[in-house]
């Protein structure tokens, strides 16, 4: 199976702090830190869980979170621009996408910036469009930030900055090839829900992403798997691919996210973030073919799952 077709970018966790050793004395520059990290905490920032701000390595996340505050959750397009695939508007409290995110961040507002190498903090700017709309002509569908503008990378980008505390990342050693196995109840398992969709799907299951987190909060680990089969007489294309969880709550059952509508899509689960501040993180899938691809953002609706918009284009 050809690896172009599947885009992998990794993604890090923050690292603890060290504080230097043999320092008996503190400097004015350390003490003007600590009474900075302390007016942090006194504006009523939140702590990512589990970590102090103390100790914590990287920009500052203080902050109001959701649903005291809208949110927007930003996918880069390359080093072009920030698409929105999802968002929370307080005023009428409801989850939307798109268009309807690109007014809910201001201009010149703080923003939180993530990649697999770095995190930082950057301001939102004007609308911008993106690489894939290359000559769309009317409002565009996108906001620039001076860093992506100057051409750095990066994966996502929250609005506020304090919405990156409650983003779920999923390590590419998920989609890795080293992780594709998985076992032999789980692929027959796979086998035999995919044949519930499509009859005809009764070649092998091949593996693209498992991956393991508690997106619901119900402290128990949720089970997702990105499977396709390729299609014997033409192998540039599935008889199926789509993205499975299966819930901690419902060991016994194999829920659809999404399935391929080209016969050519293979999905990756990228992050979780919880967009409204209900405990249930939203799924942030990527979608990618040999031509090209695009990202959506899912809620659960039920004991399924609904799109919040569009795909993203390139889609």
């Amino acid at each position: 199976m050809s690896t172009r077709r599947l885009v992998a970018v990794t993604c890090t966790v923050f690292a603890l702090g060290l504080s230097p050793q043999g320092c008996k004395k503190k400097s004015k520059k350390t003490e003007d830190k600590a009474e900075q990290k302390a007016e942090a905490k006194d504006e009523g920032g939140e702590r990512p869980e589990g970590k102090s701000l103390d100790t914590l390595e990287g920009p500052d996340l203080s902050g109001p979170v959701p649903p005291e505050t809208s949110a927007v959750f930003y996918v880069v397009d390359g080093s072009s621009a920030l698409q929105p695939v999802g968002c929370f508007v307080k005023d009428g409290n409801k989850l939307a996408a798109g268009d309807d995110c690109l007014k809910v961040g201001k201009d010149g507002d703080p923003i939180y910036l993530k990649s697999a190498t770095s995190a930082e903090l950057d301001t939102l700017g004007k609308g911008k469009h993106p690489l894939c709309d290359v000559g769309a002509t009317g409002s565009p569908s996108a906001l620039s930030a001076p860093k992506v503008d100057a051409g750095q990378n990066f994966d996502f980008a929250t609005w506020p900055k304090s919405l990156g505390n409650k983003v779920l990342e999923i390590s590419a050693d998920t989609w890795s090839e080293d992780a594709h196995e998985v076992s032999d109840s789980d692929r027959e398992a796979l086998a035999a829900a995919i044949k519930g969709i499509n009859a005809k799907a009764t070649e092998k299951v091949e593996i693209h992403q498992a991956a393991k987190l508690d997106f619901d909060g119900d402290g128990k680990d949720d089970e997702f798997f990105s499977a396709f089969i390729v299609d014997p007489r033409d192998t540039d294309k599935f008889l199926f691919s789509g993205l499975f969880v299966r819930r901690g709550s419902a060991p016994d059952k194999l829920a659809l996210v999404e399935k391929d509508k080209t016969k050519q899509e293979t999905f990756t689960l990228r992050a979780a973030p919880d967009l409204n501040g209900d405990g249930v993180h939203e799924l942030w899938v990527n979608a990618a073919f040999n031509e090209g691809g695009g990202d959506r953002m899912y809620r659960v609706d039920g004991d399924g799952f609904k799109a919040l918009g569009k795909w993203t284009c390139g889609m």
